[in-house]
């Protein structure tokens, strides 16, 4: 509550500078409050985003605006901005509307091609950039294996009531995730799920990019294709990554694509036990059971002779 009074207050004076006009606190309507120290709020047609420093990379947000509008990629337009004391900020963006990809979920086949197929659009030239302002520290082993350890304690030991040590000492984790490492990175969203994506003109704008590192292309789109607010068939998915490659996509690595959807699966996994017991929110426990579908999925897709097979013995799967 603390936290979303001050963004009321912060965001008023932010758009009365920026429209010249008095703005009252009231005229904020809350879009969302995240369990990442950020506040989304709306008044005056634009949309407000305040942080705090209880994340790392919420400071990372303006940088990434700025540098992804400069490449060419479809990102809200900053507006005004404010850096405040404590590492907390605030801004001022072109408001995108409230279509997310999450709106295609009972769309018809063809309808869903074409929102996938925009969004396909907005990523492939990601992939090609090279970034000119500061990212967040890329993905390495050491940040597999916190994805792991982190699906380890909270869904593992937490939600199912497992032995989480067993699981992470298990050899294949720890050679996974320094294989994963091994290979070459370009600039990725980092939390490439629907919620993330906005429909707005025909076209995928990308928001809450703010994660930003070097990482796999493949991990995103295992994001994408893996994602428990957009369940899929596997025939789906299959479709999709020919529409990927039909739209000029760089190649996908099968093995890399499993193992990347393991990964993020485990993550997200991890995310919403967390985020459902620990930060009161039980309607994130309610993604559980599809994401564990798609784990199931990834390890049905994993071949016998890549380095993540040995992993599939570990996970609470049928596999």
């Amino acid at each position: 509550m603390q936290s979303m009074q001050q963004a009321r207050a912060v965001l008023s004076s932010l758009l009365s500078e920026h429209q010249q006009r008095p703005v009252a606190p009231d005229e904020w309507k809350p879009v969302t409050a995240g369990a990442s120290g950020r506040c989304l709020l709306r008044a005056g047609g634009v949309l407000g985003i305040y942080w705090t420093a209880q994340r790392a990379d919420n400071n990372s947000f303006l940088p990434a605006a700025h540098g992804l509008r400069r490449a060419g990629i479809r990102v809200p337009q900053v507006l005004a901005e404010r850096l405040l004391p404590e590492g907390c900020g605030a801004c001022l963006v072109t408001d995108l509307g409230s279509r997310e990809l999450t709106s295609q979920r009972e769309a018809s086949p063809g309808e869903r091609k074409r929102a996938y197929a925009a969004v396909f659009r907005t990523l492939i030239p990601l992939y090609r950039l090279t970034p000119d302002w500061p990212l967040q520290p890329p993905f390495d082993a050491s940040l597999y294996r916190w994805e792991q350890e982190y699906f380890a304690e909270h869904l593992l030991a937490r939600h199912l009531g497992r032995d989480a040590s067993a699981f992470l000492a298990a050899p294949a984790l720890r050679d996974m995730a320094a294989w994963l490492a091994s290979l070459p990175r370009v600039p990725v969203h980092r939390d490439c799920q629907a919620p993330n994506i906005m429909l707005h003109d025909g076209e995928a704008w990308l928001v809450d990019f703010q994660g930003m590192r070097m990482g796999l292309k493949e991990y995103d789109l295992a994001s994408l294709l893996f994602d428990s607010h957009m369940p899929m068939t596997q025939q789906e998915r299959d479709e999709l990554l020919k529409l990927w490659h039909e739209l000029g996509g760089q190649p996908i690595d099968p093995a890399v694509f499993a193992a990347c959807a393991l990964q993020r699966i485990m993550q997200a996994l991890g995310a919403y036990a967390n985020i459902g017991y620990n930060q009161g929110k039980p309607q994130y426990l309610k993604l559980i059971s599809t994401a564990l579908a798609a784990l199931r999925d990834a390890a049905h897709l994993t071949p016998p002779d890549s380095p993540a097979y040995p992993v599939l013995p570990w996970l609470p799967v049928v596999v």
